[in-house]
């Protein structure tokens, strides 16, 4: 197992978290190292300086994709003729994710059903993809109709 720690006070959450037992050095002159005592032996760790890297690389594109889709958005909506209908589907939606969500968050805390609801779930992932994926008219049939359905909607 290996850690790599920031400070002491990360090694101490870490090794908490990990089961492992942890004692800081005990002295002002060992500030800045962990000492992790595992069940062998006892590993000291020398701090380290915390560092952080921020990444722009493409953020000119990100930019113009964000304007982009801003600007699409604000198309659509001025092309809506029926305002008040798109505002009710939007917070109706809003209202079921929510409910949704905590039915959910009840539903996980019952003994046992999140792992038969999983098994359910992989089973039918399988039986989907052995009646629409695995022979050649099949894929072609689910392609036509996932095609019918993005015309309809789009």
């Amino acid at each position: 197992m290996m850690l790599v720690l920031s400070n002491q006070a990360g090694a101490v959450r870490a090794a908490r978290k990990c089961g492992v037992v942890a004692s800081s050095a005990g002295s002002a002159s060992r500030v800045g190292h962990a000492t992790l005592a595992t069940g062998r032996s006892r590993i000291s760790l020398p701090a380290r300086q915390e560092r952080s890297l921020v990444a722009r690389a493409g953020s000119d594109d990100v930019n113009e994709k964000l304007d982009e889709l801003i600007t699409t958005a604000k198309d659509k909506w001025a092309d809506t003729e029926d305002k008040p209908t798109v505002v009710t589907l939007a917070a109706a939606g809003l209202v079921t994710l929510i409910v949704t969500s905590s039915l959910l968050g009840a539903l996980d805390n019952v003994p046992f059903l999140p792992g038969i609801l999983e098994l359910i779930g992989i089973g039918y992932s399988g039986f989907f993809l052995y009646k629409n994926v695995f022979k050649a008219e099949d894929r072609e049939a689910l392609l036509k109709k996932i095609d019918e359905t993005k015309s309809k909607v789009l």
